[in-house]
Parts: structure tokens; C-alpha cells; sequence
């Protein structure tokens, strides 16, 4: 009778090369630390939590940058937008950058990588 030791492993272990604490990825990514760690929050990049420490496999984080693709800018609206009687626009006016900060009632954070 085979023992379960026996049996082969598809996944090898990861070395300490392998595994990146915040700070290594945030020097990686070229990201703040406190910017990478919300990041991995929100789910936006590859993360574990273990206890208090966020973990991050090299592999995720690679394919993930490789995944990713360039956003493209908005392209400006042909349509004029009123503006209100200060000559400031009106609540609807289109945001600058829409992806770096999505709107509250948009839905759930769009991930970057995935």
C-alpha cells in the first residue's frame, strides 16, 4: 500500500525567491507601500493575508503585469455639457481620470490584474 508521502507533488514548494513581502512589491511596481497594500486589499492586485502580513507570490504578480493592458484615455465628449450659472460644470461633468477613482455607486472596484 502507497503512503500519501509517495505520491508526487504537481505544485512545487516556493522558495523564499519566490514569495515578495509589500514593501518588495511595491518597489516592483514602482508604487507607494501604503498604495500597494490598499491595492491588495481591494483585491485589485494578487494577494494573501496571513495573520497581519500580506504575502504575494512572484508568479501571480508577473502574470498579472503581463495580463494587464494599457488603459486608453477617454476620448473627449463632442457634445458640449451645460454649466451652471457660475460657469462651473454641472455634477455631471466628466472626470478627468474616470479610472483612478471610480465613482461611488459604479459597483465593485475594477481589478488590474485578472
Amino acid at each position: 500500500m502507497a503512503s500519501p508521502a509517495a505520491a508526487p507533488n504537481p505544485r512545487p514548494r516556493p522558495t523564499r525567491d519566490d514569495v515578495l513581502d509589500a514593501r518588495e512589491v511595491a518597489t516592483l511596481l514602482h508604487l507607494p507601500l501604503s498604495t500597494a497594500l490598499e491595492f491588495a486589499r481591494r483585491g485589485v492586485i494578487p494577494g494573501h493575508k496571513l495573520g497581519r502580513r500580506w504575502i504575494f507570490l512572484r508568479d501571480e504578480i508577473e502574470a498579472g503585469v503581463r495580463r494587464a493592458s494599457p488603459t486608453k484615455p477617454a476620448s473627449p465628449s463632442t457634445s458640449q455639457r451645460p454649466a451652471s450659472k457660475a460657469g462651473k460644470p454641472t455634477s455631471d461633468h466628466q472626470k478627468r481620470y474616470p479610472m483612478a477613482v471610480p465613482d461611488r455607486e459604479s459597483g465593485p472596484q475594477p481589478r488590474l490584474f485578472g
